[in-house]
């Protein structure tokens, strides 16, 4: 549909603005956009209107223009564009892309009043295009992919950004030169303003600036990793955050408080272990400097448009800026504590529902540290000696992973005896740490733990008896909530026996309890069900 007066547009196949053409949204008027936009003309957006585009590309050409209600047209406050994703009407379209028509290095072009992105997963600037919105931007639902092109919020100022989030933000890329998210004419009045960026949609890790005086445009963006000369270089990763922040002060030297938000899980080991000596680094054009003062990040974050981030924390440090380039980190200072070298998440054992004979055996690491692998030990419930019946290797390179990683074996055992397993997680320098152990039950046996009385009456005595002598530490008796209740320990040394008494304590109301079994290193080996009826 070809437009040349201010009156309103509505279509369901491709629209074009020809240059010269122009339409007027007013207050209160919203009309929809449910094919490809090319806006070659003029668009005069009044506060309080709408354009709801469904289509799935938007192309601004650079000689267009997008007006608010304010003499220069950019001033104002302007009207809504809001890129909505089509859903039922076109369920093929997932993201929307917008060519902008906005020249940065030029700073020239259109710009979009207000723009609120209600599609998920999100938006993505076209290639040659950088974007630009004069007012307000809202990540209402999903994200903004830089895709190596420019954001730029705020005319003479930084505009406003609402609703950002650890699933709501711009993407930059994981690498330099991404793209940036530009914030215009920032002054000390405006307080911290957040720069919500990450380098992938998982990775949420924000960069706050607050101007303490001489004020100017500044642009920020991040990357993973972080290297000793920057670009090249022995990796840091285990002393730092994994991530690089470029944050450029444009217009002229400036002094400004930077803080950096990081995922508490891309701490590298020896930054998790020494975090009481973390700083803000800045990269001095040779090496990464080191601060005066030290400080163990703050968590939970507070730079969200939601709750406290509780998987995030951030560090702060207050610069003199030159107006250029300046790249930042978070590291520790110093080493003290040595990391854990591996931390194990979880270890498993148990029958497959499927096949009787196939025992299943999984395992995750929440971190490893130069970890060769696992050894898988065997034994029966009454056998003297752990067997190691095979080696599982470490999956992470160089046995160094601060992701959790996952594992899992399988034992065929056509056995009616139950069966003690754990695991022997070996490091590359030969030292070693167990898992807890865990019981696997025979095939055709519901229990080989039989509990005598059960229910059991408050202030009697439970008996326990076991199908094969075991070792044990202790025996437990917890809540439903896990609050412990009663408690018996059996002196060292540990005795091999196959019966064992708890006296129910007196108190106690009728309900559901569960006896727990610890073995010598404190680890619950494994947990019975307890039913307590009504009071002597």
């Amino acid at each position: 549909m070809l437009v040349c007066c201010w009156q309103f547009i509505q279509a369901q196949s491709a629209t074009w603005l020809h240059p010269g053409g122009r339409i007027g949204i007013f207050a209160g008027d919203t009309i929809a956009i449910f094919g490809n936009m090319t806006h070659e003309g003029s668009i005069l957006s009044n506060p309080g209107s709408t354009v709801n585009f469904y289509g799935l590309r938007w192309n601004n050409s650079s000689s267009a223009s997008i007006l608010d209600e304010s003499s220069d047209g950019m001033s104002g406050t302007g009207g809504w564009f809001q890129f909505i994703q089509p859903g039922r009407r076109n369920p093929n379209v997932v993201y929307q892309f917008v060519s902008g028509g906005y020249n940065v290095s030029q700073n020239a072009g259109p710009a979009f009043t207000n723009l609120r992105l209600i599609n998920s997963p999100g938006l993505v600037l076209d290639d040659l295009n950088d974007l630009k919105i004069t007012h307000e931007l809202d990540l209402f639902k999903g994200m903004v992919f830089l895709n190596g092109w420019n954001l730029v919020i705020g005319h003479h100022n930084p505009g406003f950004i609402r609703n950002y989030s650890d699933s709501n933000f711009i993407v930059t890329g994981n690498h330099f030169g991404g793209g940036f998210l530009y914030r215009s004419e920032l002054i000390a009045a405006d307080g911290p303003v957040v720069f919500p960026i990450g380098t992938r949609p998982e990775s949420f890790t924000p960069a706050v600036v607050a101007v303490q005086n001489n004020g100017g445009t500044f642009r920020a963006g991040v990357s993973d990793s972080v290297l000793a000369q920057l670009t090249q270089g022995r990796n840091l990763f285990s002393t730092s955050v994994n991530k690089t922040w470029q944050i450029d002060a444009l217009n002229a030297a400036t002094d400004a408080n930077i803080t950096l938000v990081h995922l508490l899980r891309e701490e590298g080991p020896d930054y998790e272990a020494n975090r009481n000596t973390s700083y803000v680094a800045f990269f001095n054009g040779s090496n990464w400097d080191t601060a005066s003062t030290w400080a163990a990040p703050v968590s939970p974050s507070i730079f969200t448009s939601g709750p406290p981030d509780k998987d995030a924390a951030y560090n702060s440090r207050s610069f003199q800026l030159p107006a250029a380039s300046h790249y930042f980190t978070s590291m520790v200072a110093q080493i003290v504590n040595s990391p854990n070298k591996t931390m194990l998440q979880f270890f498993d054992a148990y029958r497959s529902s499927r096949d009787n004979d196939s025992i299943m055996l999984r395992w995750a690491t929440s971190r490893e540290y130069y970890c060769a692998g696992f050894s898988i030990e065997r034994k029966l419930l009454d056998g003297s000696n752990f067997d190691s019946i095979g080696f599982v290797h470490s999956k992470s390179p160089y046995g160094i992973s601060y992701v959790a990683v996952g594992y899992d074996s399988l034992d065929i055992q056509a056995t009616d005896l139950s069966l003690m397993y754990r695991l022997k997680v070996t490091m590359t320098d030969g030292s070693y740490f167990y898992s807890p152990i865990r019981i696997v039950k025979g095939r055709y046996n519901d229990g080989e733990i039989n509990l005598y009385p059960n229910p059991v009456r408050a202030g009697t005595t439970l008996h326990v008896y076991y199908g094969a002598p075991l070792h044990i530490k202790a025996l437990a008796l917890i809540d439903v909530p896990g609050h412990r209740l009663g408690y018996r320990e059996f002196p060292a040394p540990v005795n091999t026996q196959n019966y064992y008494e708890l006296v129910i304590p007196t108190n106690l109301s009728a309900g559901t309890y569960f006896l727990q079994f610890i073995g010598q290193d404190d680890q619950i080996i494994t947990t019975e069900k307890v039913l307590i009826i009504n009071k002597l």
